[in-house]
């Protein structure tokens, strides 16, 4: 896969897929379609808890086109194995980007469905240490608010807050991975470098769900500042 291919961004509306869209984008690659898997019995991306209307503006603010894939767990690779031949016959897509740090069992998935579909996965991320991604994150003005927390792990005061201002000193004493790898905690971006428009963000609800808190969102685009 050279320079300008055309690539799918696995997109979850959160602070990994997007470092890892902006690091795609630095490399050469040419993204052209987002792919967000969703609950299939709420309006909310998988995992991370993101809105559909925020995943629109997200979509919008990066002007790339968005194609939501309802799923659940059970049906899951044969739907993302769908989506992505739809997305390669329809945008020519070579690759997909994932944003994954070092998680082997998810690497050998995402190269699994990529061969199938006959496409490369691409992990600008992989392998990378954590503290260079959470300060690369910082640097690059990649901001985010955490939307779920696991209940496994003693950190419900963090919901909502802004990933750059956490005790990162903290979450290591507490035994939390700093970018949330093993799924203690996730996240919704409201700025980014790729980004054309802010998404000012306000807590609207907090739901206590059976192992996760999750924050839903009120969403208002907002002009960046030239």
């Amino acid at each position: 896969m050279g320079q300008f291919s055309k690539v799918a961004v696995s997109w979850s509306g959160g602070k990994d897929c997007c470092l890892a869209l902006n690091e795609a984008n630095n490399n050469g690659l040419q993204p052209v379609v987002l792919l967000c898997m969703m609950d299939p019995d709420r309006d909310y991306s998988r995992s991370n808890g993101v809105s559909k209307q925020i995943l629109e503006m997200q979509a919008k603010s990066l002007q790339l086109p968005i194609y939501f894939v309802p799923s659940d767990w059970d049906q899951y690779k044969d739907n993302i194995i769908k989506a992505l031949t739809k997305l390669k016959n329809t945008y020519q897509i070579e690759g997909c980007i994932f944003g994954d740090i070092d998680i082997e069992g998810h690497r050998m998935f995402e190269e699994s469905i990529c061969n199938e579909t006959g496409i490369i996965a691409y992990l600008p991320l992989w392998g990378i240490e954590r503290s260079t991604i959470k300060n690369k994150m910082i640097r690059l003005g990649i901001k985010s608010k955490l939307s779920v927390i696991s209940k496994s792990f003693n950190i419900a005061e963090f919901i909502a807050y802004d990933y750059h201002m956490l005790d990162f000193s903290k979450l290591k004493d507490l035994g939390v991975d700093i970018c949330g790898e093993n799924g203690e905690f996730h996240t919704v971006v409201y700025s980014a470098p790729l980004f054309k428009s802010l998404i000012h963000l306000e807590v609207q609800t907090i739901y206590d769900l059976k192992s996760v808190l999750l924050c839903d969102f009120i969403a208002t685009e907002i002009s960046k500042p030239i």
